[in-house]
């Protein structure tokens, strides 16, 4: 690997946080590395539900928050507009309780900035019509989803336009200090196996749950106070909704359902973890089965859906003595000048809706320690891909596709998408035989032209890395007929060799496979049924 050896900031944790604050310095000019152990977003960003919150959610136990997710939720529309489904959201009220609850609501979400309207039920059902018919009051909001790993990658990319380096697979392994000055970071290359020293005037800790470990380097009089909590969500097959649902309560298990592409997301859940778990944090039967029954408290067809996968991801939350739902959801920017050590900063919690105001305060902190006064430029600035987004009609239109597969197209590549061109359009018809590239993954309608750009422009590595970016292998089938079509490709593509391609294979399996203990039967059936093809195909154990 060759690197520059001196830089004026490492970033560790290459997480929406990680990549916002390199993108927010590399825009400044600021001389950046990251480094990240896994892929991007693979830790607790891709385990998120995508919500781009309204700041309703936290009106009662964050009201600061909840301000801040208001005014960047509206930031973010603007500048990346081309991975942002504007579905919009509703507060429902079923319980008593609930209706109690609704009193006090829109003069929190006031004082708070939180944009609501209370609308009639009779016209929220027109628009929902598989939400339970007993609910009795309706707020609508300013909710969206977005998709948490386009939207790290494109800040990495425009990183990396403005200068950064960013390096995945690469773990960091210890701090390197010189008496009280951090001075630079050991990194252990997991691709090739290479071990090396990489120097920086400051070091930023942006590794979210990870963040007290890497801490524990200089021993701190006063330790990070954070709380690892997981939370649990699953994956149901279909669009069941088409606006993002919310239980009109406080923030607690169950309580919301996100619409994701072709699925619907519900959760989640908070249950503190020790830091031996971070890495590999388990889900339970009853978790599943909680879950499931409050969803379909809002959603009573959900009885008869079909699970296709549940995942859980671990949240960096300000330790509280109260409920993990009290736990705040403010960031917090650790400078350890006071405890007489120079070069780091930690900084953790927060949320995906505000990762853009915390690299802006982390960016400001680095500049005024580095002596660059140049402004922060992403409240303005697009993120690459959204300067002239295409419409759903459009592309439909242009590539004489179904709604669906147009809807997709227009919350992943943006402008990205006129340099896939005619390669684009005559590989989402699967019928045409010729030189052109065809459907991957039939399930998610991924092209092989996606698959290609994406290697070029995103930083993959791994044959599972294309999941992450296109949806690959995502669907009803969790990549039963598509993850041998991609092997072979990058068999193709790469200079790896047969045995190394049918690793990164095994280990793409493995990771969908996981699962296959506590899904429901035809999801299990769906799993079997793959494990024995590539198996006795593919002759692996």
């Amino acid at each position: 690997m060759q690197l520059i050896q001196d830089f004026d900031a490492i970033i560790v944790g290459g997480g929406i946080c990680g990549t916002g604050i390199a993108r927010d310095l590399a825009l400044r000019g600021i001389r950046i590395a990251l480094f990240e152990k896994r892929d991007l977003a693979e830790g607790t960003t891709g385990r998120c539900h995508g919500l781009l919150h309204s700041g309703a959610r936290y009106v009662s136990t964050d009201p600061e928050v909840a301000k801040e997710c208001a005014q960047e939720n509206l930031i973010l529309r603007r500048t990346a507009a081309h991975i942002i489904d504007s579905v919009g959201g509703y507060f429902v009220g079923i319980t008593d309780e609930d209706l109690n609850y609704g009193k006090k609501f829109p003069e929190m979400c006031q004082n708070a900035g939180v944009d609501i309207e209370e609308i009639p039920i009779k016209e929220f059902l027109q628009h929902e019509p598989n939400c339970n018919p007993n609910i009795r009051k309706v707020f609508r909001t300013n909710d969206a989803y977005v998709d948490p790993f386009l939207l790290t990658l494109y800040n990495a990319l425009d990183a990396k336009n403005h200068g950064a380096e960013i390096h995945t697979y690469s773990k960091v392994e210890h701090l390197i200090l010189t008496e009280k000055e951090i001075v630079g970071i050991r990194v252990h290359d997991l691709l090739s196996d290479e071990f090396f020293n990489v120097y920086a005037k400051w070091i930023i800790n942006a590794t979210g749950p990870w963040a007290s470990i890497l801490e524990r380097d200089i021993k701190p009089e006063h330790p990070l106070e954070i709380a690892p909590t997981r939370g649990t969500l699953l994956i149901f097959k279909n669009r069941l909704v088409s606006s993002v649902i919310n239980r009109l309560q406080p923030p607690s298990t169950g309580d919301i359902i996100v619409p994701s592409h072709q699925s619907v997301i519900v959760g989640t859940n908070a249950i503190p973890i020790p830091d031996r778990e971070l890495d590999q944090p388990k889900v339970t039967y009853e978790e599943i089965d909680t879950l499931q029954h409050l969803g379909e408290e809002l959603i009573p067809v959900l009885k008869s859906t079909r699970l296709i996968r549940y995942y859980t991801g671990v949240r960096p939350l300000i330790k509280r003595k109260e409920s993990p739902y009290t736990s705040s959801r403010q960031f917090s920017i650790i400078d350890y000048s006071s405890e007489g050590f120079s070069g780091l900063i930690t900084v953790f919690g927060g949320k995906l809706t505000t990762y853009r105001l915390i690299a802006e305060k982390v960016g400001d902190l680095i500049c005024q320690k580095l002596g660059n006064y140049k402004p922060c430029l992403t409240k303005e600035k697009l993120l690459p891909g959204a300067d002239s987004p295409f419409t759903k009609e459009e592309l439909q239109k242009l590539f004489q596709v179904d709604p669906r597969h147009a809807a997709d197209l227009s919350l992943k590549w943006g402008s990205f998408i006129q340099e896939m061109g005619e390669l684009c359009a005559k590989c989402l018809d699967t019928a045409i035989v010729d030189t052109q590239s065809k459907i991957v993954c039939e399930c998610e309608q991924v092209s092989e032209s996606e698959l290609a750009w994406v290697r070029e422009n995103l930083f993959v590595k791994k044959i599972d890395d294309y999941r992450r970016r296109t949806r690959q292998g995502m669907g009803v089938c969790q990549g039963q007929f598509c993850y041998f079509k991609v092997a072979e490709l990058e068999l193709l593509w790469s200079q790896k060799s047969h045995t190394k391609i049918m690793e990164e294979l095994k280990e793409a399996l493995e990771k969908r496979w996981k699962t296959e203990d506590l899904v429901d039967e035809a999801q299990r059936r769906q799993i079997k049924l793959a494990k024995y093809m590539y198996i006795l195909g593919g002759n692996l154990s």
